[in-house]
């Protein structure tokens, strides 16, 4: 991490990237897409050492070799702070899991939690949401376009307990654990107030949100996101992995 970089991040909080998914949608874990010439999971992972000097990245078993290999082979990957690699103890189980391995392992108080399918996380919200934490606070959750996200959220410790019991309880929405947590919101009419925003919360869930998100990485578009649009073309011009993941 730059001396800019480090005295812009975000002091004693772990990000922790969710990367153990099978990306139904798309056919692949999403962390090893490519856009343009730069895996998905090596985006966000620049996004975040701007941010945060402690990242911990949570996979399956059968992923765990190739994400250490992707992160020895990209100086980019390398020069975050301190990146830890961790596998969830039981495979294809949820996000919940992977908060809770997060949780267990991790050194600090808090937590920011994100898929490695968010590309486009933005500095400036994560320090606004970060803000609206108190004394009471054990998660702090943006709203945005009226629904809770707990892939781009705060977490304390503290919530350990209550996520380990509705675990157990056979449960695997982060959000359920929420109702038994004191739970701050950042909601979107404070959001607005960072410069694009919406850029944030944009997650690849298939080829069509690939295909976005190779436009959006070309110099910011004078519309929103609804306004960015891909013909067949853009589809075909995809980088997949060259070999499905079981």
């Amino acid at each position: 991490m730059d001396l800019e970089a480090k005295e812009n991040a975000l002091s004693g909080i772990t990000a922790v990237i969710l990367a153990g998914g099978k990306g139904s949608r798309v056919g692949h874990n999403k962390a090893f897409i490519k856009l343009g010439h730069t895996y998905l999971l090596e985006l966000v992972l620049q996004n975040m050492s701007k941010i945060f000097d402690d990242i911990i990245i949570v996979t399956s078993r059968c992923d765990h070799d190739r994400i250490l290999s992707i992160h020895s082979s990209h100086s980019s990957m390398q020069s975050c702070y301190r990146i830890n690699v961790i596998c969830d103890s039981d495979a294809g189980q949820g996000p919940l899991l992977g908060l809770l391995e997060a949780l267990k392992v991790t050194k600090e108080e808090w937590l920011f939690l994100a898929g490695c399918d968010m590309p486009f996380i933005n500095r400036s919200l994560v320090k606004h949401i970060y803000s609206l934490k108190n004394g009471n606070s054990q998660a702090v959750v943006p709203r945005f376009k009226g629904f809770l996200e707990p892939l781009h959220a705060f977490y304390h410790r503290s919530c350990l307990k209550e996520a380990e019991i509705i675990y157990g309880q056979g449960k695997r929405k982060i959000k359920d654990f929420y109702p038994f947590v004191n739970l701050s919101v950042s909601e979107e009419s404070d959001m607005n107030a960072v410069k694009n925003y919406h850029r944030s919360f944009f997650n690849i869930n298939d080829l069509y949100d690939l295909a976005r998100a190779e436009k959006m990485l070309l110099p910011y578009p004078h519309g929103g996101l609804e306004e960015i649009f891909v013909n067949e073309s853009d589809l075909r011009n995809l980088r997949l992995p060259e070999t499905p993941l079981s």
